[in-house]
């Protein structure tokens, strides 16, 4: 048996992996050698415990400079990778053909959509590229628990506490959204509530 690591080293193995994807990892849903595309990977923050763990990594995210620092990340961890794996792109325009990945990853970033219909082109891209059986694990902020406490300005538009606004989606439209393709959701969606000044949802779905 391979030794535990003590507290003071998981910084160094998992870096600072959102809690919730270290979830689907003890789950199971994400294993060695499945393809996995982090969309609007920033500087890495989710993938350095999956580039050491033998992963094929992608990444793309609309700044240049979290590209390069993913970029240098990869190049450190898993030198095999082409650097052309990470990208400079919106979401709502993936540069990776249909069903390459086993697992997409898009964590805090669908709730900055500049409309409904870009929120849709995003998730509908995410799905494109997903694999038949591959696992999207969306995080996102939500009006689920803050119903009718948040400055509403238009359509799905809030003020949010600390000042910028963000598109915010409801259960019934992630809800269509699942039925509309045709998605089976592997959990329930989990809401965690932030003091009252924002609600952080999980949603994961398998596609068919």
């Amino acid at each position: 048996m391979p030794p535990i690591p003590l507290p003071t080293e998981l910084p160094t193995i998992f870096g600072d992996l959102d809690i919730y994807i270290f979830d689907q990892l003890l789950k199971g849903r994400i294993k060695k050698n499945m393809s996995v595309l982090d969309a609007g990977c920033g500087g890495g923050r989710n993938i350095k415990y999956l580039l050491q763990a033998g992963c094929p990594v992608f990444g793309i995210d609309q700044s240049s400079e979290a590209i390069r620092q993913s970029r240098e990340l990869a190049a450190t961890l898993a030198p095999h990778l082409p650097p052309e794996n990470f990208v400079v792109a919106d979401i709502n325009n993936i540069p990776f053909k249909d069903a390459c990945f086993g697992i997409v990853l898009c964590s805090a970033v669908l709730h900055f959509a500049r409309s409904e219909a870009h929120f849709r082109e995003m998730l509908q891209e995410l799905w494109r590229v997903l694999k038949p059986g591959g696992m999207l694990f969306c995080r996102l902020s939500t009006t689920i628990g803050l119903e009718n406490k948040l400055q509403h300005l238009s359509g799905r538009f809030y003020r949010m506490p600390h000042g910028n606004t963000w598109f915010l989606a409801d259960e019934p439209l992630l809800l269509n959204l699942e039925s509309t393709l045709g998605a089976r959701p592997l959990e329930p969606l989990k809401t965690l509530l932030v003091a009252d000044q924002r609600t952080m949802t999980t949603w994961v779905l398998q596609k068919p």
